[in-house]
Protein backbone atom coordinates (compact mmCIF):
# COMPACT_ATOMS: atom_id res chain seq x y z
CA UNK A 1 0.00 0.00 0.00
CA UNK A 2 0.95 3.75 -0.79
CA UNK A 3 0.17 6.38 1.12
CA UNK A 4 -0.39 9.27 -1.13
CA UNK A 5 -1.26 12.94 -0.87
CA UNK A 6 -3.87 14.85 -2.62
CA UNK A 7 -2.43 17.43 -4.27
CA UNK A 8 -4.97 18.55 -6.04
CA UNK A 9 -8.90 18.49 -6.32
CA UNK A 10 -10.69 20.28 -9.58
CA UNK A 11 -13.90 19.96 -10.82
CA UNK A 12 -14.37 18.98 -14.22
CA UNK A 13 -17.88 18.64 -14.67
CA UNK A 14 -20.79 19.39 -11.89
CA UNK A 15 -20.48 15.51 -11.52
CA UNK A 16 -16.80 14.96 -11.69
CA UNK A 17 -14.03 15.77 -9.82
CA UNK A 18 -9.97 15.01 -9.90
CA UNK A 19 -7.73 14.09 -8.16
CA UNK A 20 -3.65 14.42 -8.55
CA UNK A 21 -2.28 12.15 -5.55
CA UNK A 22 1.54 11.85 -4.96
CA UNK A 23 3.93 11.70 -2.51
CA UNK A 24 4.42 13.76 0.40
CA UNK A 25 8.33 13.52 -0.53
CA UNK A 26 8.14 14.53 -3.96
CA UNK A 27 9.67 11.38 -5.10
CA UNK A 28 9.30 8.70 -7.66
CA UNK A 29 5.84 6.48 -7.75
CA UNK A 30 5.57 2.91 -9.37
CA UNK A 31 5.88 2.64 -12.43
CA UNK A 32 2.42 1.68 -14.17
CA UNK A 33 1.38 1.39 -18.11
CA UNK A 34 -1.87 2.76 -19.62
CA UNK A 35 -4.92 1.15 -18.87
CA UNK A 36 -4.01 0.61 -15.07
CA UNK A 37 -6.09 1.37 -11.85
CA UNK A 38 -5.30 2.16 -8.16
CA UNK A 39 -7.62 0.33 -5.44
CA UNK A 40 -8.32 3.37 -3.52
CA UNK A 41 -9.11 3.32 0.14
CA UNK A 42 -12.07 5.33 0.52
CA UNK A 43 -12.57 4.47 4.57
CA UNK A 44 -12.65 1.80 6.92
CA UNK A 45 -15.34 -0.28 4.76
CA UNK A 46 -14.98 0.93 1.85
CA UNK A 47 -12.52 0.51 -1.22
CA UNK A 48 -12.80 0.99 -4.97
CA UNK A 49 -11.12 0.97 -8.17
CA UNK A 50 -9.73 4.30 -10.34
CA UNK A 51 -8.56 4.03 -13.61
CA UNK A 52 -5.60 6.50 -14.49
CA UNK A 53 -5.84 9.03 -16.70
CA UNK A 54 -2.19 10.96 -17.00
CA UNK A 55 0.55 9.81 -18.82
CA UNK A 56 2.31 6.66 -18.02
CA UNK A 57 6.04 8.45 -18.26
CA UNK A 58 5.08 11.01 -15.34
CA UNK A 59 6.79 9.38 -12.50
CA UNK A 60 5.53 12.16 -9.70
CA UNK A 61 1.92 11.60 -9.61
CA UNK A 62 -1.68 9.64 -10.30
CA UNK A 63 -4.19 11.21 -11.31
CA UNK A 64 -7.68 9.78 -10.86
CA UNK A 65 -11.58 10.98 -11.48
CA UNK A 66 -14.38 10.40 -9.58
CA UNK A 67 -18.12 10.46 -10.75
CA UNK A 68 -20.51 11.06 -8.32
CA UNK A 69 -22.77 8.19 -9.63
CA UNK A 70 -26.89 8.51 -7.96
CA UNK A 71 -26.63 4.86 -7.82
CA UNK A 72 -23.55 5.44 -5.57
CA UNK A 73 -23.20 2.48 -3.05
CA UNK A 74 -21.25 5.05 -0.65
CA UNK A 75 -17.63 5.19 -2.67
CA UNK A 76 -18.48 7.94 -4.91
CA UNK A 77 -20.22 10.32 -2.85
CA UNK A 78 -17.53 9.58 -0.06
CA UNK A 79 -14.66 10.63 -2.27
CA UNK A 80 -16.73 13.61 -3.44
CA UNK A 81 -18.01 14.64 0.40
CA UNK A 82 -14.48 13.80 2.26
CA UNK A 83 -11.18 13.99 0.14
CA UNK A 84 -9.82 17.30 0.21
CA UNK A 85 -6.14 18.56 -1.09
CA UNK A 86 -3.59 17.67 1.66
CA UNK A 87 -5.42 14.49 3.13
CA UNK A 88 -3.24 11.51 3.09
CA UNK A 89 -4.68 8.18 1.30
CA UNK A 90 -3.65 5.22 1.20
CA UNK A 91 -3.89 3.61 -2.42
CA UNK A 92 -2.78 0.37 -4.13
CA UNK A 93 0.11 -0.14 -6.25
CA UNK A 94 -1.28 -0.15 -10.30
CA UNK A 95 -2.42 -2.95 -12.13
CA UNK A 96 -3.21 -3.22 -15.18
CA UNK A 97 -6.37 -5.89 -16.31
CA UNK A 98 -7.17 -3.65 -19.58
CA UNK A 99 -3.91 -3.96 -21.40
CA UNK A 100 -2.89 -1.74 -24.45
CA UNK A 101 -1.08 -3.63 -27.65
CA UNK A 102 0.90 -1.22 -28.62
CA UNK A 103 1.98 -3.64 -31.57
CA UNK A 104 -1.43 -2.95 -33.04
CA UNK A 105 -1.54 -1.36 -36.99
CA UNK A 106 -4.40 1.10 -35.95
CA UNK A 107 -6.48 1.55 -32.59
CA UNK A 108 -9.62 2.54 -31.82
CA UNK A 109 -10.55 3.65 -28.50
CA UNK A 110 -14.60 4.61 -27.51
CA UNK A 111 -15.30 6.23 -24.25
CA UNK A 112 -18.50 6.78 -22.55
CA UNK A 113 -18.39 9.48 -19.75
CA UNK A 114 -16.29 8.74 -16.87
CA UNK A 115 -14.84 5.65 -19.03
CA UNK A 116 -12.48 8.62 -20.51
CA UNK A 117 -9.91 8.07 -17.76
CA UNK A 118 -8.09 4.84 -19.43
CA UNK A 119 -8.15 5.73 -22.74
CA UNK A 120 -6.45 9.06 -22.50
CA UNK A 121 -3.38 7.75 -20.44
CA UNK A 122 -3.79 5.35 -23.77
CA UNK A 123 -3.80 8.10 -25.98
CA UNK A 124 -1.02 9.53 -24.53
CA UNK A 125 1.08 6.26 -25.13
CA UNK A 126 0.02 5.71 -28.87
CA UNK A 127 0.67 9.09 -29.64
CA UNK A 128 4.60 9.18 -28.46
CA UNK A 129 4.72 6.06 -29.98
CA UNK A 130 3.56 7.75 -33.51
CA UNK A 131 0.89 4.96 -33.70
CA UNK A 132 -2.53 5.64 -35.85
CA UNK A 133 -5.43 5.87 -33.90
CA UNK A 134 -8.87 7.40 -33.24
CA UNK A 135 -10.57 8.94 -29.85
CA UNK A 136 -14.17 9.00 -29.67
CA UNK A 137 -15.75 10.49 -26.32
CA UNK A 138 -19.58 9.74 -26.31
CA UNK A 139 -21.20 12.26 -23.18
CA UNK A 140 -24.71 13.52 -22.61
CA UNK A 141 -23.66 17.42 -23.48
CA UNK A 142 -20.33 19.38 -23.78
CA UNK A 143 -21.16 20.51 -20.29
CA UNK A 144 -21.19 17.10 -19.04
CA UNK A 145 -17.54 16.29 -20.63
CA UNK A 146 -14.61 15.64 -18.78
CA UNK A 147 -11.36 17.26 -19.93
CA UNK A 148 -12.44 19.05 -23.02
CA UNK A 149 -10.00 21.80 -23.29
CA UNK A 150 -7.29 19.43 -22.31
CA UNK A 151 -8.46 17.41 -25.09
CA UNK A 152 -8.45 19.65 -27.73
CA UNK A 153 -5.36 21.15 -26.84
CA UNK A 154 -3.57 17.80 -26.59
CA UNK A 155 -1.05 16.60 -29.02
CA UNK A 156 -3.67 14.53 -30.25
CA UNK A 157 -5.81 16.56 -30.39
CA UNK A 158 -7.19 16.24 -34.17
CA UNK A 159 -7.78 12.38 -33.24
CA UNK A 160 -10.36 13.28 -30.59
CA UNK A 161 -13.80 13.06 -31.83
CA UNK A 162 -16.89 14.35 -29.54
CA UNK A 163 -20.48 13.25 -29.88
CA UNK A 164 -22.91 14.49 -27.79
CA UNK A 165 -26.35 13.26 -26.47
CA UNK A 166 -28.24 16.59 -26.76
CA UNK A 167 -26.88 17.50 -30.59
CA UNK A 168 -28.43 16.32 -33.58
CA UNK A 169 -25.85 14.28 -35.07
CA UNK A 170 -26.38 10.78 -36.06
CA UNK A 171 -24.18 8.92 -33.48
CA UNK A 172 -25.26 5.55 -34.61
CA UNK A 173 -24.26 6.19 -38.26
CA UNK A 174 -20.95 7.63 -36.74
CA UNK A 175 -20.01 5.02 -34.78
CA UNK A 176 -20.73 2.61 -37.59
CA UNK A 177 -18.44 4.41 -40.12
CA UNK A 178 -15.34 5.01 -37.11
CA UNK A 179 -15.88 0.57 -36.79
CA UNK A 180 -16.54 0.03 -40.63
CA UNK A 181 -12.91 -0.70 -40.78
CA UNK A 182 -11.64 -3.92 -39.47
CA UNK A 183 -8.51 -6.43 -39.15
CA UNK A 184 -6.10 -8.29 -37.30
CA UNK A 185 -3.78 -5.80 -36.77
CA UNK A 186 -6.89 -3.24 -35.62
CA UNK A 187 -7.72 -2.96 -32.09
CA UNK A 188 -11.12 -1.53 -30.61
CA UNK A 189 -10.62 -0.64 -26.85
CA UNK A 190 -14.03 1.29 -24.95
CA UNK A 191 -14.27 2.06 -21.10
CA UNK A 192 -18.00 3.70 -19.84
CA UNK A 193 -21.55 2.13 -18.32
CA UNK A 194 -22.12 -1.77 -19.14
CA UNK A 195 -24.77 -0.88 -21.30
CA UNK A 196 -22.21 2.00 -24.17
CA UNK A 197 -19.98 -0.91 -24.27
CA UNK A 198 -22.19 -3.40 -24.94
CA UNK A 199 -23.58 -1.02 -28.09
CA UNK A 200 -19.39 -0.51 -29.18
CA UNK A 201 -19.12 -4.41 -28.93
CA UNK A 202 -22.37 -5.49 -30.20
CA UNK A 203 -21.85 -2.82 -33.46
CA UNK A 204 -18.17 -3.52 -34.15
CA UNK A 205 -19.34 -7.25 -34.31
CA UNK A 206 -22.36 -7.36 -36.84
CA UNK A 207 -19.62 -5.26 -38.99
CA UNK A 208 -17.16 -8.40 -38.79
CA UNK A 209 -14.69 -7.27 -36.14
CA UNK A 210 -13.42 -10.68 -34.20
CA UNK A 211 -13.88 -10.82 -30.19
CA UNK A 212 -9.64 -11.60 -29.52
CA UNK A 213 -9.83 -7.68 -30.82
CA UNK A 214 -12.31 -6.17 -28.52
CA UNK A 215 -10.74 -4.75 -25.42
CA UNK A 216 -13.14 -3.38 -22.44
CA UNK A 217 -12.97 -1.93 -18.89
CA UNK A 218 -15.42 -2.88 -16.67
CA UNK A 219 -16.82 -0.27 -14.08
CA UNK A 220 -19.55 -2.30 -12.25
CA UNK A 221 -21.05 -5.89 -12.55
CA UNK A 222 -24.66 -5.93 -12.59
CA UNK A 223 -25.65 -6.75 -9.02
CA UNK A 224 -25.93 -10.44 -8.72
CA UNK A 225 -29.21 -11.52 -6.65
CA UNK A 226 -28.69 -15.07 -4.34
CA UNK A 227 -32.31 -16.58 -4.92
CA UNK A 228 -33.80 -20.02 -4.66
CA UNK A 229 -31.75 -21.41 -7.65
CA UNK A 230 -28.81 -21.32 -5.96
CA UNK A 231 -27.42 -24.37 -4.48
CA UNK A 232 -25.61 -24.83 -1.35
CA UNK A 233 -22.45 -26.38 -1.74
CA UNK A 234 -19.31 -27.96 0.59
CA UNK A 235 -16.34 -26.20 0.33
CA UNK A 236 -12.89 -27.83 0.76
CA UNK A 237 -9.80 -25.83 1.84
CA UNK A 238 -7.09 -27.81 0.70
CA UNK A 239 -4.23 -26.09 2.42
CA UNK A 240 -5.83 -25.98 5.88
CA UNK A 241 -7.95 -29.06 5.22
CA UNK A 242 -10.54 -27.16 6.37
CA UNK A 243 -14.27 -27.68 4.74
CA UNK A 244 -17.42 -25.39 4.98
CA UNK A 245 -20.88 -25.25 4.45
CA UNK A 246 -21.75 -22.49 1.73
CA UNK A 247 -25.65 -21.94 2.39
CA UNK A 248 -27.62 -20.96 -0.47
CA UNK A 249 -28.14 -17.15 1.08
CA UNK A 250 -24.42 -16.93 1.41
CA UNK A 251 -21.33 -15.94 -1.03
CA UNK A 252 -18.01 -18.08 -0.33
CA UNK A 253 -16.69 -14.86 0.56
CA UNK A 254 -19.02 -14.12 3.27
CA UNK A 255 -18.31 -17.55 4.87
CA UNK A 256 -14.92 -17.61 4.15
CA UNK A 257 -14.71 -14.22 6.36
CA UNK A 258 -17.11 -15.73 9.06
CA UNK A 259 -14.39 -18.30 9.67
CA UNK A 260 -11.30 -15.99 9.97
CA UNK A 261 -10.20 -17.15 6.74
CA UNK A 262 -8.51 -14.01 4.91
CA UNK A 263 -9.01 -13.43 1.15
CA UNK A 264 -7.63 -10.40 -0.83
CA UNK A 265 -10.32 -9.30 -2.45
CA UNK A 266 -11.43 -5.59 -3.85
CA UNK A 267 -14.40 -4.93 -6.06
CA UNK A 268 -16.39 -7.72 -4.26
CA UNK A 269 -17.89 -7.16 -8.27
CA UNK A 270 -16.62 -10.27 -9.54
CA UNK A 271 -14.32 -7.39 -11.92
CA UNK A 272 -11.00 -6.93 -10.85
CA UNK A 273 -9.64 -10.09 -10.74
CA UNK A 274 -7.79 -9.81 -7.37
CA UNK A 275 -9.28 -12.64 -5.48
CA UNK A 276 -9.42 -14.98 -7.84
CA UNK A 277 -8.32 -18.29 -6.24
CA UNK A 278 -6.77 -21.59 -7.82
CA UNK A 279 -9.52 -24.26 -8.46
CA UNK A 280 -8.32 -28.13 -8.02
CA UNK A 281 -11.64 -30.24 -8.37
CA UNK A 282 -15.20 -29.88 -8.61
CA UNK A 283 -16.90 -27.33 -11.39
CA UNK A 284 -17.39 -23.76 -10.38
CA UNK A 285 -20.33 -21.54 -11.43
CA UNK A 286 -18.28 -18.47 -12.85
CA UNK A 287 -20.18 -15.41 -12.36
CA UNK A 288 -17.16 -13.21 -12.57
CA UNK A 289 -16.55 -10.27 -15.47
CA UNK A 290 -12.81 -10.96 -15.00
CA UNK A 291 -12.09 -14.01 -16.74
CA UNK A 292 -12.12 -14.69 -20.73
CA UNK A 293 -14.48 -17.52 -21.78
CA UNK A 294 -11.70 -19.66 -22.63
CA UNK A 295 -10.08 -18.97 -19.13
CA UNK A 296 -13.92 -19.55 -17.90
CA UNK A 297 -14.10 -23.11 -19.25
CA UNK A 298 -10.98 -24.49 -18.22
CA UNK A 299 -12.75 -24.53 -14.39
CA UNK A 300 -9.26 -24.17 -12.87
CA UNK A 301 -10.02 -20.78 -11.19
CA UNK A 302 -12.75 -18.70 -9.90
CA UNK A 303 -14.06 -15.75 -8.03
CA UNK A 304 -15.48 -16.77 -4.34
CA UNK A 305 -16.94 -13.14 -3.98
CA UNK A 306 -19.47 -13.62 -6.44
CA UNK A 307 -19.19 -17.33 -8.20
CA UNK A 308 -20.36 -20.35 -6.73
CA UNK A 309 -20.35 -24.43 -7.68
CA UNK A 310 -22.13 -26.49 -10.05
CA UNK A 311 -21.11 -29.43 -8.49
CA UNK A 312 -22.22 -30.63 -4.44
CA UNK A 313 -18.60 -29.58 -3.50
CA UNK A 314 -15.65 -27.82 -4.78
CA UNK A 315 -11.61 -27.57 -3.45
CA UNK A 316 -10.07 -24.44 -3.73
CA UNK A 317 -5.91 -23.75 -3.15
CA UNK A 318 -6.86 -22.17 0.15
Amino acid sequence: MLELTILSKKTETPEILSFELGLKDGSDLPVFEAGSHIDVHVNDTITRQYSLYNDPSDRKTYKIAVLKDPNSRGGSVAVHETFNVDDIISVSSPRNLFPLNTESKRVLLFAGGIGITPLMSMANVLTKLGCDFELHYHSRSKANTAFIDELTSSAYGSQVFFHFDDDSNDDAAAVKEALSQSGDDIHLYTCGPNGFMDYIFNTAKSLGWKDENLHKEVFNAAPIELDETDKSFELKLNHSGISLHIPQDKTVLEVLEDAGIEVDVSCEQGICGACLTKVTSGTPDHRDQFQTDAEKALNDHFTPCCSRALTDSLSIDL
